[in-house]
């Protein structure tokens, strides 16, 4: 079946590129839910060395890890990234999109036509404590129309001191929560080249999430096309590490299960991992098979890993991503349009008053 059953499944919370009114939300949204399985010591923590985040279920009364959303959301947003330059990269011609973006005033795009695309997420300057998290951003591409972006005159030329634009998350993210506390301290001996070394500091500990444990997440995905339905959720089923140092310890594997398109939310991760927990579910098999069947009595549609990698290409130069990027260039003509609008309606008002 491919692809094709979720397609049907989500079509009538799925918006048109071309449609009318895309920045105002309709109501509906598709709920997606997913396991992590940690495949390696896992570091989940927002503080220091020796810290983890923790919740308590609040029926089964399990004190468990959790994955925070922010973190989810961050490692997926790269993922669409580097999936946009692997498109970028495999001979796919984005001027016109660029050029398109150029005339509507965003100024990465003027910078884009003269070398090529690219969108970063770049971290604040410690030495100045400026705020360059969006600089990097360009305000326009898929990446920025569906993870949201803030876009201030270094962007956007029409933004302005009396008028900030800010594009919100159309993503949003559950905590992932673990259906079992399998944490511990691990003792780690920092590394040395050569065959000379000192002692007196290689030693270290942190608490880490066993290999083994599950995470129940979910994912609710708010007025999106469907070529950015199924680039999100390539980027999600696509995730390799999550945490950090995720480069030494953070290996997961992620897992899509089911999908549902609906007018209001019918579960969470926190329900979905209580019951679980409270079950005593703590093998990934077990989790996954209930999980299937709860979903298929909440109303999802069955959707897996390999369909959606099947149909997301980002190496090939046509197709889906050309659609993704039609479909970006649409929501930030719908803007600028409206942001048009407000500004002419402004000075209508003022002009009135007087």
């Amino acid at each position: 079946m491919g692809v094709e059953s979720l397609l049907e499944a989500v079509k009538p919370c799925l918006r048109r590129v071309g449609e009318e009114g895309r920045l105002f939300p309709t109501g509906k949204r598709i709920e997606v839910v997913f396991t992590v399985t940690a495949a390696n010591f896992l570091l989940l923590r927002t503080e220091g060395p020796g810290d983890i985040n923790e919740a308590l279920l609040p029926e089964s009364g399990l004190n468990v890890p959790v994955i925070q959303p922010q973190k989810l959301m961050a490692v997926v947003r790269r993922r669409l990234l580097h999936a946009l330059r692997m498109h970028r990269d495999s001979g796919a011609d984005l001027t016109e999109f660029i050029r398109q973006a150029a005339e509507l005033g965003f100024t990465k795009a003027e910078e884009h036509l003269r070398s090529r695309w690219n969108c970063t997420i770049q971290p604040p300057l410690a030495d100045t404590g400026e705020k360059t998290t969006d600089i990097g951003m360009d305000g326009y591409c898929p990446a920025c129309t569906i993870f949201g972006v803030a876009l201030t005159q270094a962007q956007y030329k029409k933004a302005s001191g009396d008028m900030s634009v800010g594009v919100k998350t159309r993503v949003h993210f559950d905590p992932a929560f673990a259906t079992t506390r399998a944490v511990q301290p691990e003792t780690h001996n920092k590394v040395t080249e050569g065959v000379v070394s000192t002692t007196g500091g290689a030693l270290f500990s942190d608490i880490h999430v066993m290999p083994g444990t599950v995470f129940i997440g979910r994912v609710v995905l708010h007025d999106v096309t469907y070529p950015e339905l199924l680039a999100v959720l390539y980027s999600l089923a696509s995730i390799e590490a999550v945490g950090g140092r995720s480069g030494v310890y953070g290996t997961v594997k992620v897992e899509l299960l089911g999908a549902r398109c609906g007018d209001y939310s019918t579960t969470t991760a926190l329900e979905l991992a209580d019951e679980a927990a409270g079950k005593g579910l703590t093998k990934p098999s077990s989790v996954k098979g209930f999980l299937l069947e709860k979903l298929s009595k909440l109303g999802f549609t069955a959707v897996s890993n390999e369909e959606i990698l099947d149909a997301v290409r980002p190496e090939e130069a046509d197709g889906l991503f050309m659609d993704l990027w039609r479909s970006s260039i649409d929501f930030v003509k719908q803007l600028d349009k409206l942001i048009a609008e407000l500004r002419g309606g402004g000075k209508g008002r003022r002009g009135k008053k007087k």
